[in-house]
């Protein structure tokens, strides 16, 4: 398999799972909306607009991830930059929705509490609308997931998207839990405040468990934009046996750095010289070597040489 082939077939992994995830997100969002017009509840409207953001980012990603990996002469390297800032935009975004609809929800319980006006939660068909969400979720997650692995977890978009359809996930868990429980609940019981603000509780719960992944996805893609060096150890491990097999003639390797911006990858291996002469042909012969090998898991890879 020829090194553009196989950048096409990560890409088109890619962009298949990217796919598959905009259609089963749509239907959720056209049964989240019929939940949500019969029970008014904040904590439906944001599972249901944290879905249709995904089902909108989706779409941007499966752009983008046509678009990165093309080269023209002003970015003759691809635009693979794109990607990591698509994720931080998302995480941000995620991390907005999640504040915004935590304030929401605590404005309608601070009503309750200090001024005992409030109105008796109607969950109608909540909980089985969220089972049906939470099944098709991490079933999604774990698709995302594989369907990543399986191209070495080179893609920031599926990672992304992983992360957030777990915290989709995670918001319908938390909905059906509470829900299950208010139905069960009698009236005139000391927690009989929760059938008038068990929707802030579900929020609360929800952010709290919830809140971790866009911030991970952030940082890791905040990593990728702005030139860290990757933390995957196995990957670094993977790397460096590589790099010893194909260093040049007459060299010593002192070290290995391993950068990553969406699917593409820099290696900057640092060298020093122990003979007297080290040869222009060698070090090419031993670069192209190294990228041909480096390909078998890696889907776009450079390697540069670094006299220290």
């Amino acid at each position: 398999m020829t090194s553009r082939t196989r950048k096409r077939s990560h890409k088109a992994i890619e962009r298949r799972a990217l796919i598959v995830g905009i259609l089963m997100n749509t239907m959720q969002v056209l049964g989240g909306v019929v939940v949500v017009l019969m029970t008014g509840l904040q904590a439906m409207f944001l599972d249901t607009a944290f879905t249709f953001i995904s089902v909108v980012s989706g779409i941007v990603a499966v752009y983008l991830s046509s678009r990165s990996v093309r080269a023209t002469k002003r970015f003759p390297y691809g635009m693979f930059a794109l990607e990591p800032i698509y994720a931080i935009c998302k995480a941000i975004f995620t991390i907005s929705l999640l504040a915004f609809s935590l304030l929401e929800a605590g404005s309608a319980a601070f009503e309750y509490f200090v001024y005992g006006r409030g109105e008796h939660m109607s969950l109608g068909p909540v909980l089985v609308y969220e089972l049906v969400v939470l099944v098709l979720c991490f079933s999604l997650w774990a698709y995302y997931r594989a369907e990543n692995h399986e191209i070495n977890n080179a893609s920031s978009l599926l990672q992304a998207e992983a992360s957030s359809t777990l915290v989709d996930g995670l918001i319908s868990a938390g909905i059906g839990a509470i829900a299950l429980f208010l139905l069960v609940l009698p009236s005139g019981t000391p927690l009989d405040f929760l059938h008038y603000t068990g929707d802030f509780f579900i929020t609360l719960i929800i952010v709290l468990f919830a809140v971790k992944e866009p911030f991970e996805v952030l940082r890791d893609a905040f990593v990728e934009l702005v030139g860290g060096v990757h933390s995957d150890d196995s990957l670094n491990a993977y790397v460096m046996s590589q790099a010893l097999d194909h260093k040049p003639e007459e060299t010593d390797l002192e070290k290995v750095l391993v950068f990553k911006q969406g699917m593409k990858y820099r290696v900057d291996m640092y060298i020093a010289g122990t003979g007297e002469q080290i040869t222009v042909s060698n070090m090419i012969s031993c670069k192209r070597e190294l990228e041909k090998a480096l390909k078998k898991r890696l889907p776009v890879v450079d390697v540069n040489f670094v006299f220290d």
